[in-house]
């Protein structure tokens, strides 16, 4: 707890300094940004923060449909629920995957077992990433002039990160699919715990293991067997990323962007996730604004770039960790009920 707090608070301080910096750069003044967002058309607005809801939603309707597959009645206000606190607690460590324990502990209160939350975990984030390479692949086939254009720095972390989620999608599929390897390591453990002297510990934990591995393969081979239930994982996946690079396509809109430069600014926003997204620093703060500017710096006016990257990310990250949170405490506080009522009966 003492770390989330501790990356909650680096988070807010680097978002400070990140605002501080756009504005210092930029000779923009706060009552100028304001003026701007005030002058900004409220019905593409809208479909922004619609998008950001459905950053979350559709992650929880994914993990909801994995569930389902697994036996579980999970409801959908539940999955809402997952994704909140899977992305709050993403935003606030430096690990695109930092959220994963938070959502686990509500869905371990939720009743679903160790081994199909970790089995269910896994197959989300990684048709999390394959939805991220589907858009990386398009911005590169409809657009490389548009990465071309970006500086050299930016290229390198746009490069890194896609090398950087092949990686992590070869490694979860290995997980999944090659059970034996999961099981050599468990018991490359084991050996070194015994070598160690500590043969009690490691005999309990071999027999620990057995149980685990036993049923994560009865767990994989049933979602194996579901081809829809994989692509439709795979489209929801797909909706929440471009959920979340809509909200700032529709931005540019809001300040009065050309609608014809609409996809253009679409792939932006995709080199600009997959240069940050995997940067150890919570919620790539500092890093995904720079980049956005660098990248609206293609179609816009520095002035107006720097708008758009702050109206853009304060909807897409900052007001959705705020719903996030919201959700996340109005959830534990509801469970704190269920329980206490639970106890009386």
């Amino acid at each position: 707890m003492k770390k989330k707090v501790l990356w909650a608070c680096l988070s807010f301080c680097l978002s400070i300094l990140t605002i501080y910096a756009l504005f210092y750069n930029s000779g923009l003044s706060l009552s100028e940004l304001i003026q701007d967002i005030n002058e900004a058309t409220p019905e593409w607005l809208i479909p922004a923060a619609l998008c950001m809801f459905g950053f979350i939603f559709f992650e929880g309707r994914s993990l909801v449909l994995i569930l389902h597959s697994l036996g579980y009645k999970t409801k959908k206000r539940h999955g809402f629920i997952y994704a909140s606190a899977d992305i709050y607690f993403s935003s606030i460590t430096p690990s695109a995957t930092g959220g994963q324990p938070a959502s686990a502990f509500f869905m371990h209160k939720d009743g679903i077992s160790g081994v199909d939350v970790t089995v269910s975990l896994i197959l989300n984030l990684t048709m999390y990433t394959l939805a991220i390479i589907t858009l990386g692949l398009f911005s590169l086939i409809a657009f490389p002039r548009v990465f071309l254009e970006f500086t050299l720095p930016c290229k390198v972390l746009i490069l890194i990160g896609i090398m950087m989620m092949i990686l992590l999608t070869v490694f979860f599929i290995i997980l999944l699919k090659k059970q034996r390897l999961l099981q050599k390591l468990c018991y490359i453990i084991i050996s070194i715990l015994k070598h160690l002297h500590f043969k009690a510990a490691a005999e309990k934990l071999r027999k620990r293991f057995d149980t685990i591995i036993q049923d994560y393969n009865e767990c994989v081979v049933t979602l194996a067997g579901k081809k829809r239930l994989l692509a439709k994982t795979y489209f929801m996946n797909l909706l929440q990323r471009i959920s979340q690079i809509l909200v700032t396509t529709f931005c540019y809109f809001a300040i009065h962007g050309n609608l014809s430069d609409g996809l253009k600014v679409f792939a932006i926003q995709t080199y600009v996730i997959m240069g940050s997204n995997f940067i150890p620093i919570p919620g790539a703060v500092g890093i995904s604004e720079f980049l956005m500017f660098f990248g609206y710096t293609m179609l816009l006016d520095e002035e107006t770039a720097y708008t758009l990257a702050i109206l853009g990310r304060g909807i897409s990250y900052y007001t959705c960790c705020i719903i996030s949170i919201i959700t996340v405490i109005l959830g534990y506080i509801a469970l704190r009920y269920k329980q206490k009522k639970e106890a009386k009966q």
